[in-house]
């Protein structure tokens, strides 16, 4: 076994089956989709009956994920590629989903801007894409996507946090303080505003994912992260105290782990559950 399947491999005895059809007939939109995470639940969500609309920013990754996907599930996928923080260009992919498959039942807001470095080390035009791609792409995609939902009374908004936001991890404050933080004030409000609306908003927040194990390791050689946003002694220090907390389960999840509680929040299943954040963490945080 080489280096690469031993890393790929490592979380694969906890990779969690799908056994459920809960989105036969119903249409799931999940932003930050072409690789990692956002692709895993696009899967999971796939394999339960849904057609997919996964939207990236990188056209080559997100063209050849929705194709693999379709292949690989058999169901239909329609791939979304821009940055749905500037203006307008969440508003062009739910008119594309409508025009491909008529409706809208489920949002997922999983596109993030994965930088994590000290805030003092950020750069006048890095402050502003962390803000544009952590805060405007989920903000612009449920202004995008309600009033269908309204129209339909029928809706589920899943937003994904992450628990950097709750335990004070340095490095973060960005991504998890700004961003992900910002996810869960977004959801309870949000959830409050729709009530009455038959839509459901909800946050699952992982803690450290095996993102490696998405199903395409391929893909990841198209990928366009800038590797300066996460130095090295700053993941060397977080890998660091990652280990000595005591109160998680001492491995970092399959993404399949945390596509499953998704799934529910996203599914008909999830009708008298709003307003809700659970953390998917192995113990990372708790209430």
């Amino acid at each position: 076994m080489n280096a690469q399947t031993q890393a790929d491999s490592k979380t694969a005895p906890f990779a969690i089956p799908t056994q459920c059809r809960r989105f036969e007939g119903r249409v799931v939109v999940v932003t930050g989709a072409a690789q990692g995470l956002g692709r895993v639940i696009a899967r999971r969500v796939a394999e339960e009956g849904a057609s997919v609309v996964i939207c990236d920013v990188n056209e080559a990754q997100t063209q050849r994920a929705a194709q693999r996907l379709a292949q690989e599930t058999g169901r239909p996928f329609l791939a979304f590629v821009g940055d749905l923080s500037a203006e307008g260009v969440a508003d062009r992919m739910v008119a594309q989903t409508l025009e491909r498959f008529g409706r809208i039942d489920t949002l997922v807001n999983n596109a993030a801007a994965l930088i994590r470095m000290p805030l003092v080390d950020f750069t006048e035009e890095l402050l502003r894409k962390a803000v544009d791609w952590n805060v405007w792409n989920t903000l612009r995609c449920c202004k995008a996507v309600l009033p269908t939902m309204i129209e339909r009374h029928y809706g589920r908004i899943v937003n994904i946090g992450g628990e950097a936001w709750r335990t004070g991890a340095p490095f973060h404050t960005l991504l998890a303080g700004v961003g992900k933080g910002s996810m869960v004030g977004l959801t309870v409000t949000l959830a409050g505003e729709t009530l009455r609306q038959g839509i459901t908003v909800n946050c699952v927040s992982p803690g450290g994912i095996d993102s490696e194990a998405d199903g395409d390791p391929e893909g990841r050689a198209l990928a366009v992260r800038d590797p300066s946003w996460n130095p090295p002694e700053a993941m060397a220090e977080l890998a660091r105290l990652s280990r000595s907390r005591p109160n998680s389960m001492g491995r970092i999840s399959h993404p399949t782990e945390v596509a499953a509680a998704v799934a529910f929040f996203a599914s008909p299943e999830a009708s008298y559950v709003t307003g809700q954040h659970v953390g998917v963490s192995g113990g990372m945080a708790m209430i």
